[in-house]
């Protein structure tokens, strides 16, 4: 443990070895090159030599701007901005986001202060980023890296924002992809076996995403009223509560869905409760419920995962000769048919379906199938000759 001057040309700078087991820390001074400064710069070098002996050495009492202190670089401000975040938003949600830190962030930039970052060394790693990601993903981690900064930024109340003039043009996302009336009905005559037998019409006639659909319970179904009440989402092995209170809704059963769940009740209605944990909206709080659950993949006594439903989902386009698309697709395909019958407003769909206004319907529904439309222009030109 000791430290040392060294003098290369008109540039000093000291080394410390603080601990042992630590590499060496150096620091260049931003003194003009003067007998004077020279001297100045050894007394400080013996005063940082007794200070390491006696264990009362501090890097920022020396350096405040050092690089090499923890809090002015780019990683103390992203271990901030984690620890707040994990309080904030979903389980999923900040895995998402630990992952964007830690595997693109930190190893670029981590060691930097922030105050040495700017827009045009951003812009070339986003291009090195865009090398192997989509500009989707490349959007979201730079998202993280300016909150990160905008931690020291408003720290230090720091105006220059080197994230403010970059913009990533994301790519359109795709069209919804339903099926046609055609398709559906080749699915449904298509023998499958008895653990999704019933799911089928339920992908299509209850308008459900996937996450929704997985851990719904009978607990949650009055098929007298031809209700679901939709409370719970499970999403990466975690249940919780719906993302919004928009989403917590009761939904109105189409008959095929009712006739479906009657079916599948008599497989799973009297099966054993199961005592799950909801992740609450705080992130925090969990609630203990006991349910039974609809969709029981029989091989686990347990609902079925994502991965499993989508194994068997693919697995039986095939035999119904279907052409392959997700299965989340089911959720579209029951708001564009409602959309293409003509006798339902988008404003209802949009409450199914639990969105907040109908903006979502017109932005991805819009554009119909065209062998499901029905004949407008006839209908317009009978009306006008009544």
């Amino acid at each position: 443990m000791s430290a040392g001057l060294e003098i290369r040309g008109k540039s000093m700078r000291i080394w410390m070895k603080p601990h042992p087991t630590e590499p060496i820390i150096k620091e260049t001074l931003d003194w003009p090159f003067t007998p004077e400064n020279e001297k100045r710069a050894q007394q400080l070098t013996d005063l940082i030599k007794l200070e390491i002996q006696l264990d009362q050495f501090s890097l920022a009492k020396h350096f405040p701007n050092s690089k090499n202190l923890k809090k002015n670089q780019v990683s103390y401000y992203a271990e901030l901005y984690l620890r707040t975040t994990i309080r904030e938003v979903a389980p999923s949600t900040f895995d998402s986001y630990k992952g964007h830190v830690n595997n693109h962030i930190l190893p670029k930039w981590g060691k930097l202060h922030p105050k040495d970052i700017n827009t045009n060394m951003l812009k070339r790693w986003i291009d090195q980023l865009k090398e192997t990601l989509n500009n989707k993903t490349v959007r979201e981690i730079l998202t993280r890296f300016s909150q990160v900064h905008a931690i020291w930024r408003d720290e230090n109340q720091i105006p220059y924002n080197p994230f403010q003039n970059i913009v990533i043009h994301q790519v359109d996302t795709p069209e919804p992809d339903p099926f046609s009336k055609t398709e559906i009905a080749m699915i449904l005559n298509t023998e499958t076996d008895l653990d999704i037998q019933n799911l089928l019409p339920c992908l299509f006639w209850t308008g459900l995403s996937m996450s929704e659909q997985i851990p719904i319970a009978w607990e949650d179904i009055d098929l007298e009223k031809g209700t679901i009440q939709i409370s719970r989402s499970y999403v990466r092995g975690i249940y919780r509560v719906t993302k919004n209170r928009r989403r917590k809704r009761h939904i109105k059963l189409l008959q095929p869905a009712v006739d479906a769940l009657k079916k599948q009740y008599l497989l799973t209605g009297n099966m054993r409760g199961k005592t799950i944990e909801v992740l609450q909206r705080d992130n925090k709080t969990k609630k203990v419920e006991r349910v039974r659950f609809v969709w029981i993949n029989h091989e686990r006594s347990n609902h079925f995962e994502y991965h499993e439903l989508r194994y068997r989902w693919n697995k039986h386009l095939q035999k119904a000769k279907v052409r392959k698309r997700g299965i989340n697709q089911g959720r579209h395909t029951f708001a564009s048919q409602l959309l293409t019958s003509g006798h339902v407003p988008p404003e209802w769909i949009a409450e199914q379906l639990g969105h907040t206004d109908t903006s979502m319907i017109y932005k991805h529904y819009g554009k119909l199938i065209a062998e499901d439309l029905p004949d407008y222009i006839s209908k317009l030109n009978n009306y006008i000759n009544m």
